[in-house]
């Protein structure tokens, strides 16, 4: 007996159906979030572009603007007590090329207290005026003696003390020092206007004053 042969199919599996699905585009697309859309609206306002502005100082108060005016002050008579010293030195060896600024110093006070009855004046007066002690001021004296710049006179007042004047060559090389020292300040001087030079004889006068 014999096995009956199967007759052949051309049947084939069916196709498994998937739910359709919308195809990707190859680079998609990002939809706009409207929350960062508000988010940088609201940054941009809360911070807008800065615009290039001048640079300005920044402002003081009184109490800033008084202690930068003393400080510029004090810088600018530092500056001039530096160039004093050094035009001291200068102007003594003018009188003499043995004299030091100390000497100058003191010929200068022996000179304007002697005033115009040219008696002379104390040595006392003398270190009181220029803030020095009597020992200092009595070694500076007797430098100048020995130069010959200055003498000791009796005093018309006082026939036991003894005044300090400037001798007739002291007189003269001192004489001759100021009028050069007034010519090359008039030289400076000479490019200010009347009104800056009173105001500033005025006010050294002050300050002499307040300083005294």
């Amino acid at each position: 007996m014999t096995t009956p042969a199967h007759a052949p199919t051309d049947s084939k599996p069916a196709p498994t159906e998937h739910p359709e699905h919308p195809e990707h585009p190859e680079h998609p697309e990002h939809p706009e979030h409207p929350e960062h859309s508000e988010h940088s609206e609201h940054s941009e306002l809360a911070h807008p572009p800065s615009e290039h502005t001048e640079h300005s100082e920044p402002a003081h108060g009184p109490i800033e603007d008084s202690e930068l005016r003393v400080a510029a002050i004090e810088q600018e008579l530092s500056a001039l007590f530096r160039r004093s010293r050094s035009a001291s030195l200068r102007l003594a060896r003018r009188v003499h090329p043995d004299m030091d600024a100390a000497g100058y110093a003191l010929i200068s006070q022996i000179e304007l207290g002697t005033g115009t009855n040219g008696a002379g004046t104390r040595a006392s007066d003398v270190a009181q005026v220029l803030g020095l002690d009597k020992s200092t001021v009595s070694r500076g004296i007797t430098q100048l003696e020995n130069l010959g710049l200055i003498e000791r006179v009796g005093d018309p007042d006082d026939g036991r003390a003894r005044l300090l004047r400037l001798t007739s060559t002291g007189a003269e090389r001192y004489e001759a020092m100021r009028t050069q020292r007034q010519t090359e300040f008039r030289a400076i001087l000479d490019r200010w206007n009347p009104t800056d030079l009173a105001d500033l004889a005025r006010l050294l006068a002050r300050l002499n004053t307040d300083l005294g």
